[in-house]
Formats: C-alpha cells, sequence, structure tokens
C-alpha cells in the first residue's frame, strides 16, 4: 500500500510539473466548482490552499451562482465556490479568519438543533460511544444485512467500528437509525453526554450572526442531520428541511436561500425531498456527488467536490481542477 502511494505521488508530481493542471483548468473553465469542507485544525494548510485558489481561480458567492443559473449572468471562467457543511465550532476557531483574510466567499450549511444545543451530531455520538465502551468487543444484531462483529482492542479497530455502524446506520429506515441511537449507550455500557465535547462542539449563533456580516453567508443543512431519504412520512421531511430555514432565518433575521441534503449520495435524495426543498423557498441545493456544474444543470441538485485542509497539496490542486473527481 505504501509503494502505490509512492508511485501516485511521483505520477502527480510528474503530471503538475508537465502543466497538466493548467490544461485542465483551461478544459473546465466554463464549469462552476464546489469544494466541500466539514472540519478545520490547521490553518496553515488552509491558508496555502486559500493561496492556490486566489491565484488560480475565480471565487464566487452562492448568491451569484444562483443568479447564474435562474438569469443566465455569466460567472467567470473557472469560478469556484467553497461550502463547508455541518456548522462545528472549528469554522470560526480556524477557517473564518483565512477565508475573510483571502475574501474568499464562503457558505457554510448549519444543522439548526446542533446550534440550538438539543443534540450533537449523531456520528459524532456513536464515534464517542466506541471510543469510550468498556467493552473489548461489539456483535451488531440489529441491522438488516446480519450479524456484524467488531473487536474493540485498539483506538483503530473502535474508529473502524464507529465508522461502520454509522454507514449501516444510514442505509436504514430512519425509525432502525434512532432507536439503535437511544439503544447505543445501553449496548455499550456507556454513558452519552448531553452536549458534545470541545472538539465537536456547534457554532455558537452569536458566532454565526458576527460573521454573516463578512465573507460568510449561511445555509440549511436540516434541523437534526437524518438521511432525507429514509423518512417515511412527508410532514417530517418538511419539518427537518423547512423547519431548519425557518430557525436560522429566525436567528439571523435575514433570508436563508441555500440548503445542502445530508449525506448527498445518489440514494439519500428522492423528487419528493427536491421538491420540499423546492416549495420551502430554497435557491440552491448542494448534493455530495462530485463534478462540475453547468447553466443548464438543476440548481437543486449541484455537484461539489469533497477536499480538507490535511489533503497532500498537489493533490488539492487536482482536486480543485476538477480532475478525476
Amino acid at each position: 500500500m505504501i509503494a502505490g502511494l509512492t508511485v501516485k505521488r511521483g505520477v502527480r508530481a510528474v503530471f503538475h510539473k508537465a502543466g497538466g493542471l493548467r490544461v485542465v483548468r483551461w478544459m473546465n473553465r466554463k464549469g462552476l466548482r464546489i469544494l466541500m469542507y466539514h472540519r478545520f485544525s490547521d490553518a496553515a494548510a488552509l491558508d496555502r490552499q486559500c493561496r492556490h485558489i486566489r491565484e488560480n481561480y475565480a471565487p464566487v458567492s452562492l448568491a451569484q451562482v444562483s443568479s447564474w443559473l435562474r438569469s443566465g449572468d455569466p460567472l467567470p471562467p473557472n469560478s469556484m465556490a467553497v461550502t463547508v457543511d455541518d456548522g462545528y465550532r472549528d469554522f470560526a476557531e480556524v477557517a473564518y479568519p483565512v477565508f475573510l483574510a483571502w475574501h474568499i466567499p464562503v457558505t457554510v450549511y448549519l444543522v439548526s438543533d446542533f446550534l440550538d444545543g438539543t443534540l450533537w451530531l449523531w456520528v459524532d455520538r456513536v464515534k464517542f460511544a466506541f471510543l469510550h465502551s468498556p467493552l473489548g468487543r461489539f456483535r451488531a444484531e440489529f441491522l438488516a444485512e446480519g450479524v456484524l462483529d467488531f473487536p474493540l482492542d485498539t483506538h483503530g479497530q473502535r474508529l473502524a467500528a464507529a465508522r461502520e455502524i454509522c454507514e449501516a446506520l444510514k442505509r436504514q429506515p430512519d425509525e432502525i437509525r434512532l432507536a439503535a441511537l437511544a439503544s447505543l449507550p445501553e449496548w455499550l455500557k456507556i454513558g452519552i453526554p448531553p452536549s458534545p465535547p470541545p472538539a465537536d462542539a456547534p457554532l455558537a449563533w452569536e458566532d454565526v450572526r458576527r460573521m454573516a456580516g463578512g465573507v460568510a453567508s449561511f445555509g440549511a443543512h436540516t434541523r437534526t442531520h437524518p438521511v432525507l431519504a429514509r423518512i417515511s412520512g412527508g410532514d417530517e421531511i418538511e419539518r427537518e428541511i423547512a423547519g431548519s430555514k425557518a430557525r436560522i432565518e429566525e436567528m439571523l433575521e435575514q433570508p436563508v436561500d441555500h440548503f445542502c441534503y445530508p449525506n448527498g449520495g445518489p440514494g439519500d435524495i428522492t423528487p419528493q425531498c427536491v421538491e420540499v426543498v423546492r416549495r420551502a423557498g430554497f435557491r440552491t441545493a448542494v448534493t455530495t456527488l462530485p463534478g462540475l456544474n453547468y447553466a443548464t444543470g438543476d440548481g437543486f441538485l449541484l455537484r461539489r467536490i469533497g477536499v480538507e485542509p490535511g489533503l497532500d497539496p498537489l493533490y488539492f490542486r487536482q482536486c480543485a481542477a476538477a480532475f478525476r473527481v
């Protein structure tokens, strides 16, 4: 595996030195790139990425994107929008000062109940439970795919078990996911505190209001971050989508025009979900489907490119160019 990574890095370096990315950028110059971030721990690495964005792309806001999609107002060549999912506190502490320094517009999609302090994101709860459980092994017998058996001897095994359980729960009907989350403390013999630890804490509403006057704008990412396609009731889908919009608008006292589907893959979004988003009054919605966006595309199924500050610099540049993403 290490040898394979070394070969990939070598090929990537040769491609970059040969000017391959300049060709890719020119070929993709009419497409809109939307970057997708989640967490931030390294301001210096993000600063290097922002320098690259400013030197090679035309940063645009989602308000500009919405105008482009609706009225045909042209975007500059190699346009790029930046988005951040969930609304963790590290955006204010680490990322926002960097985006502000580089004058790069960024849209942050907020899970409204997370910011209200009534929950912490469920994937973090699962991770916490596995990392702190006193058990040395865990058998999951509540999933449709059958029994899953996890050793919990090492930190890595615990993280791997948490990831696999989360991915399995994303495929279940939402009532099964919620029941499993409620039973997790008993199954893993661990008490889960009502509030997340500082590393997984949400933004404060006062920070959101402060940043909303700068380069940051804020969109909705549902109230509790379920996979919308797994919810059986239309009223509950409406509550998650329109309810998050209403709550964020109440706290910011300004319109919320942009939405982000939780998980956001092909099987996570139904036509009903898209219709609820339209009916709620959003102007755009983003997925996790990779690729570029064009004026003829659907503004409620926008594609994004997943990145993070810790990426290998050459690989980040490749992702930003939309080369094999």
